[in-house]
This record gives C-alpha cells, structure tokens and sequence, in this order.
C-alpha cells in the first residue's frame, strides 16, 4: 500500500505470523489494519480511535477496500472497549503516533485480554520502558526506523518472555538497541544531545528541570564518547 510510511511498515514487520488477533489504538484512517489484512497476515484485527471524524473515514477505508470481515473499526478511548467484552484475546495491541504521556495513559487500563504490545511514541521512549520494568514485563524487540526526518523507536513489549529491564541506560537507549548499535542509533542521540543543549539554554537557572536534563545529558554524553573512543 503506498500510502503505508516506513513507519508503519516497520510496525508491521514486528507482528508475527501467529499474532492472529491484533489491535491497533488510535487507528487515525485504519493504513495499517487494511495493510495486515489485505497482506493476510493477521486473521482479524480491531481497529479503534477516539476521534469520530478519523472512526468515519476508517470505517469507509475498511469498506471500499473490500477487508470488512476481517477488520472491526470502534469508536472508543484507548483500551476501554476491551475491557467491555468476553472472550476477547489480543496477540498484540499497537499504540502508535502520540507521546509518551498519553500513550501511558491509555496503559492504566492494560488487562489480561492483551498478550503483548508494539509501542512507537512520537517522543522519548524511556517512561514506556520504565512502565515495563514496573509491570514486570519483557522487551522482545526493539528496533529504529527513519520517517520524514524523525528517527522513531519501536519497542515489542511480551508479557511472558523477553529480555528483562534491569539498568536506568537500558530504560533511557533500550536494552537490545544498546547490543546493536548502528549509524542511526548514533545519530538519533547526537541530536537528542542538541536538543537537550537548546532546551537547558533557555531554561531559568532555578527551573526544576534542569537537573533531570542535565543527567540525561551525562548519560548521552558518556555513551556518545564511549563510541567515538571505539
């Protein structure tokens, strides 16, 4: 589908052959929903958003792509309407295109009807990972994909297996990112750097975020060091 960014595809590419049921929060116009099903990927997939103008052009994109059985699009918030039905198991619930904040906020209401979730916030990933670490939870994959000049982290969270978060750098890079360091890696934390730098510039010298900042930034710093000495 031409429409599908590489961020979406990237997304897709995280979903396994036996995730048969899949969800995908915040569907917008239901791009990726019609992408699994028209690929045969999946066997159903729920497609919900909160917005009702996004719910009614999902609802004629799912229709005039002729994949109406295989995708049901709900005019929901976040998690809700899972909550409200029996018998419902998802393989793997995507949460993608907003912030860290909302994203966590669609999370209060995880249950045990959702086995895993792919994650691609618009910001800084760490809180999601701290939110796995608290849960008990398991990064199965983690990879980076490049979209309209914004480097993106996608996070595969398990319930049941994966690598365990144990170090603060490995809620700030990620645990299997920091085993695979690649250019883009590199280059998403050299500009975060900079950000961070702009940020902390135009901040009152007694401002409370500054101290959170300005650890971060040791942490980029001394990881940004580390591989230009190799």
């Amino acid at each position: 589908m031409k429409f599908l960014t590489p961020r979406l595809i990237k997304i897709a590419s995280l979903i396994k052959d036996d995730d048969e049921i899949v969800a995908d929060i915040g569907t917008d116009h239901a791009y990726l929903p019609i992408y699994l099903a028209k690929g045969h990927k999946v066997k159903f997939v729920y497609a919900s958003d909160i917005n009702k103008n996004p719910f009614k052009v999902a609802k004629e994109n799912v229709k005039n792509f002729g994949v109406s059985d295989s995708i049901e699009v709900i005019n929901s918030p976040g998690l809700s309407w899972t909550l409200e039905r029996d018998n419902l198991i998802i393989d793997c619930c995507v949460i993608s295109g907003m912030g860290s904040t909302t994203i966590l906020d669609i999370l209060k209401l995880d249950n045990d009807k959702i086995n895993s979730y792919i994650i691609s916030s618009n910001t800084l990933v760490g809180p999601i990972r701290q939110w796995v670490k608290e849960q008990k939870y398991f990064i199965e994959q983690e990879v980076l994909v490049e979209d309209n000049n914004i480097i993106y982290e996608i996070i595969k969270i398990n319930k049941f297996a994966g690598i365990k978060i144990k170090k603060h750098s490995q809620i700030y890079f990620g645990p299997i990112l920091l085993k695979n360091i690649d250019k883009l890696f590199v280059e998403k934390w050299v500009k975060e750097k900079e950000k961070i730098n702009k940020i902390l510039i135009n901040l009152p010298s007694r401002d409370k975020k500054i101290k959170p900042l300005k650890k971060n930034l040791k942490l980029i710093n001394k990881f940004i060091n580390k591989e230009m000495s190799e």
